[in-house]
């Protein structure tokens, strides 16, 4: 809306609102992406310890996979 003239133009405030959503979704793929990369640099990192420093630090093999998502919002 131009305040000055008191004009409004409704395909641009549409174009914004649709262009600020999109903006929006884009964040939150690349957050879930980034999150996704992380938890999988964890667990390949974890595989990479030998059985006695996974006990050392409180895990087992079998554990690694949950310790990795573990915290992980739904």
């Amino acid at each position: 809306m131009n305040r000055s003239e008191g004009i409004s133009y409704p395909a641009a405030d549409a174009l914004a609102a649709a262009l600020a959503a999109a903006w929006a979704r884009a964040r939150e793929m690349l957050a879930a992406w980034l999150e996704a990369r992380s938890r999988t640099l964890a667990i390949r990192q974890l595989q990479q310890l030998s059985d006695r420093t996974l006990r050392d630090i409180g895990l087992e093999r079998a554990d690694i996979f949950d310790a990795a998502h573990r915290g992980r919002r739904p």
